[in-house]
């Protein structure tokens, strides 16, 4: 689980062209099933209360969403904290990084609806937006049926486009026609690989059409020195920060150099 992913200079200039990257057997073996026995765990207990014939409202039609889980289950701490992953996202980014929060990511059979395209970062009170990326872990197969990840190339540079509202989501062209013309690129995972993608590059996962749980983690770094905007957020509220503040506090620890 610590060990060093080799990751290739060719592999960080194609991210940092792109915006995205998939890297294959990142979590393998019994890693890889620690890793999935502890989430699905964590996802068992915080949603046991909940009421299986609830009207779900929108957001939650595509999946159910648990975030943080490594503050509460100290199973899935290390996998998130986890060197290894840290010093990939170091090494894409650029910069020192710290864990903005982890969400486990699991779209249900047949009800789990499409996740409409998206850039992550402006939803973030965050006052650098650059740099921030997510490290989506498919903790079983990802597959076209089951809604893995697709990704517009070259959409990190795209700035100022209005967020997408996830629950009534506006037309990819309507928001960002600059958009037009850029065929998106569909990546399949097999478990315990991933893809990884900066906070600014347009992406999107179908509905899960099959008969199993589309089960993924997505943990996801901010560069080190990140200062908060002041815009709400349920990780932040909590924390009463001033704006202008280092995002440098116990729950934003640093994994990697």
């Amino acid at each position: 689980m610590n060990d060093e992913y080799p990751l290739t200079p060719q592999q960080i200039s194609n991210y940092q062209r792109d915006g995205y990257i998939q890297l294959n057997d990142v979590f393998t073996g019994e890693d890889l099933a620690a890793f999935r026995d502890a989430v699905e765990a964590g996802v068992k207990e915080d949603t046991k209360n909940l009421d299986p014939n609830r009207v779900k409202g929108s957001y939650e039609q595509i999946f159910i969403q648990c975030v943080n889980l490594w503050h509460r289950y100290p199973k899935v701490k290390p996998f998130v904290l986890s060197p290894k992953l840290g010093r990939i996202a170091a090494r894409l980014m650029g910069n020192s990084v710290r864990i903005w929060h982890d969400h486990a990511l699991f779209k249900e059979p047949h009800t789990g609806a499409k996740t409409p395209w998206h850039q992550d970062t402006p939803y973030w009170p965050h006052q650098q937006k650059m740099h921030q990326l997510t490290i989506w872990v498919a903790l079983r197969d990802a597959t076209i049926q089951n809604g893995c990840m697709s990704f517009i190339p070259g959409t990190h540079r795209m700035f100022d486009i209005e967020p997408v509202n996830l629950g009534d989501p506006q037309d990819l062209y309507a928001v960002a026609p600059q958009t037009k013309g850029i065929k998106p690129v569909t990546c399949e995972l097999k478990a315990g690989s991933v893809t990884i993608h900066n906070g600014m590059t347009f992406h999107y996962a179908g509905p899960n059409r099959s008969d199993g749980l589309r089960e993924a983690i997505a943990i996801i770094y901010m560069p080190d020195g990140t200062t908060y905007s002041g815009t709400g957020h349920q990780t932040t509220d909590p924390l009463k920060l001033s704006v202008g503040q280092r995002l440098d506090q116990p729950i934003f620890p640093l994994v990697a150099n």
